[in-house]
């Protein structure tokens, strides 16, 4: 069976070891050739990086091309270059899987290639977006495009599933996040440095208002003992110098460490004796998932995560939830795993179980396998009858 993979997430070769676990995954009626095309750079909020080339000693059945792209960092707008098109006639791949959101121009540039090199492929993709909106204009024909041509859609979370809903597409949805975990974070948790005084109460990612990053800080400020307790925060954002004014009028011990590559992520989690995402639900924005969360539990890190999106199901038993914004709530959860050595073990024993139960990239590519199957047997090809899709309008712009 021939794969077409396409994403921007995968520029980064850390996040590449999910695509090495999917062509490791036994397809039931023969071998798996999958081909993985990525823009030649992507620009996040975090960092700025050319693609990195796919380790094909990872894995010999995967092709990596790097394409030209335009609109970099955009990921609703960007194109890829005419490359594209020829790319498809060449390989007209059974099953094409884009990670971008259904009003995506990639997406349906991909889909229009199909329909005119391949229509006997099948399409599918997959959205983190879980709030209401409305497309207008230029979004929303592409989306009534994108949604009439797929077979099946996966969504990062229940919310995201219900907002395609919302929109019309009768399809399957499956809801599993993007990326599990590495699974060599596992063979490696976190060793308690011996006579270690302070506690380090560690946060990595974006630092936004949005995160919640100013609760956390002013929780770490109600503690009893804040001169024994540091806050080590990994990661860039416009809230940083907030932050910084924060910690010092709250007597907080911060120590700030720039943003990193995916792969430095295990050495820095290492120094932390929790991990918070103590995430705010805006207008505009709600947690779409968490995944520094999974990478915390993998190492055997204690994590804090606040009722925002899909927080609580991510950690579900394997760690503490509190009220989002509810900086006391938080204080009191980090006091007692401050006091409580038995409680840090027994919350990191049960998130490296529900990792390696739910959450590696083996279990991930697994599931993504079973829909392919599907697909192939039941799911309508590009350029067969139209798909399931019957438009509606929600209440919010996009």
């Amino acid at each position: 069976m021939k794969i077409l993979y396409v994403g921007h997430t995968y520029t980064v070769r850390a996040n590449q070891a999910k695509i090495a676990a999917l062509a490791a995954t036994p397809w039931p009626n023969g071998s798996v050739e999958l081909t993985l095309v990525t823009p030649h750079r992507w620009r996040g909020p975090l960092y700025s990086n050319r693609a990195d080339l796919f380790d094909r000693s990872l894995a010999k059945n995967v092709d990596h091309h790097i394409l030209r792209a335009f609109f970099i960092g955009k990921e609703g707008a960007y194109l890829f270059s005419p490359s594209i098109f020829s790319l498809i006639a060449r390989l007209k791949p059974d099953i094409v899987h884009v990670e971008q959101g259904a009003y995506a121009l990639v997406y349906a540039q991909i889909i229009l290639a199909l329909l005119l090199f391949s229509p006997q492929s099948r399409a599918v993709f997959f959205t983190w977006w879980n709030l209401p909106y409305r497309p207008r204009g230029l979004k929303r024909i592409a989306e009534r495009f994108n949604l009439s041509h797929s077979a099946c859609a996966i969504a990062g979370n229940d919310a995201a599933r219900e907002v395609l809903r919302e929109h019309g597409f009768q399809n399957p949805i499956v809801v599993l996040p993007q990326l599990g975990v590495d699974e060599r974070m596992l063979d490696n948790p976190r060793a308690h440095s011996a006579g270690q005084k302070d506690f380090t109460i560690g946060y990595a990612g974006r630092i936004s208002e949005e995160k919640g990053v100013l609760d956390l800080v002013e929780a770490i400020g109600i503690l009893k003992q804040p001169n024994e307790v540091k806050l080590y925060m990994v990661g860039s954002g416009d809230a940083l110098e907030d932050v910084r004014r924060a910690a010092a009028i709250n007597g907080v011990h911060l120590v700030h460490h720039p943003a990193i590559r995916n792969e430095e992520l295990p050495e820095h989690l290492a120094k932390m004796d929790v991990l918070v995402l103590p995430s705010r639900t805006t207008p505009e924005w709600v947690e779409q998932f968490g995944h520094i969360l999974l990478e915390a539990m993998a190492m055997g890190v204690p994590v804090i995560g606040s009722s925002s999106g899909e927080i609580p199901n991510v950690i579900a038993d394997a760690g503490l939830i509190f009220e989002e914004s509810n900086s006391a709530e938080l204080s009191d959860q980090l006091a007692l795993l401050h006091s409580n050595a038995v409680e840090r073990e027994r919350l990191a024993g049960l998130g490296r179980t529900r990792v390696k139960e739910h959450f590696t990239h083996g279990i991930i590519a697994a599931e993504q396998m079973r829909l392919y199957e599907w697909m192939m047997k039941h799911g309508q090809p590009v350029g067969g009858t139209r798909s399931h899709f019957v438009p509606n309008t929600v209440t919010r712009a996009a």
